[in-house]
């Protein structure tokens, strides 16, 4: 059975890399900044933060069949609480089976109040996708020859609205969603994706946070994430959540190590599907 599973999710994988999937973090209910540019992650006293992400895709008993690097995420994130607002730039790296991708991210939001115990988060992020395409690697008919270099532009949008422990949040990732075209046919597409985020903080006393939280992510399929957050004295940070679609289950443990360094990391998998993935990320506020 799990030579079958194997052998269907290796011939799915042209599909997969001409939809080029979006990159999905698992270990994002601490910082959900990459899913929704309105969706701060809690700073404390500090004002800025600094984000180095990767994640490897793991296909057991793949014999050589499954080879990508780690794709690779930066993000800088700085709050200025006198004016309620904030800015963020970012880089990431991705490669595929016949192009590699280098996205750079430059973000902005507003924070306005609605009450003592309400605000309202609106935040936009500018992306500039270019992608290094290597003819000798792409497996349908053409006349291309060595590389080629292609630009996407697009834009990610979102909101959040927090009332005391509760919030809730909406984005629309890339909403131009660029084709690049070979011939009149499309052959790399910019993916869009629509996120909702939901969660609440319980105080179970003043050391310990529980948080359930849900997600539902709709890119080129919709998928649900519903788990659980805990946070102890805000240093160590643990959280399960369960894709319900792939019944594939997600652990992520992260800790502070030194004043507002963390380093943490996750891992997934699925009965389903024969993918796993490992996520590791560094965290410092400062």
């Amino acid at each position: 059975m799990k030579r079958l599973l194997l052998f269907a999710f290796c011939t799915l994988l042209p599909i997969f890399t001409m939809a080029q999937y979006n990159m999905r973090p698992s270990a994002y209910q601490q910082d959900m900044l990459f899913y929704n540019p309105a969706s701060l992650p809690e700073m404390g006293e500090e004002s800025q933060r600094l984000l180095l992400y990767s994640r490897s895709k793991i296909v057991p008993e793949n014999e050589g069949i499954w080879e990508k690097s780690p794709t690779f995420y930066a993000d800088y994130l700085s709050i200025n609480e006198d004016k309620n607002s904030y800015f963020t730039v970012g880089y990431m790296n991705d490669n595929y089976s016949f192009f590699s991708r280098n996205s750079l991210y430059g973000g902005y939001g507003k924070i306005i109040s609605l009450g003592t115990n309400s605000n309202l988060t609106l935040g936009g992020r500018l992306a500039l996708h270019s992608d290094i395409v290597n003819w000798s690697d792409y497996q349908l008919p053409h006349n291309e020859t060595g590389r080629s270099f292609r630009l996407s532009p697009d834009m990610d949008l979102g909101a959040q609205f927090q009332w005391k422990a509760f919030k809730l949040g909406a984005s629309y990732r890339n909403t131009i969603g660029v084709t690049q075209e070979l011939d009149d046919e499309g052959f790399i597409t910019t993916q869009r994706a629509f996120v909702v985020n939901t969660s609440y903080d319980f105080a179970i006393n003043d050391r310990l946070i529980v948080a359930p939280y849900v997600l539902l992510y709709t890119e080129l399929k919709t998928e649900i994430d519903a788990g659980v957050f805990l946070s102890y004295d805000k240093k160590v940070n643990f959280s399960y959540l369960l894709r319900i679609n792939e019944l594939r289950s997600i652990f992520t443990l992260e800790g502070r190590i030194y004043r507002g360094l963390s380093i943490g990391a996750a891992y997934d998998q699925s009965p389903l599907l024969p993918s796993n993935n490992l996520d590791f990320f560094v965290r410092y506020f400062f």
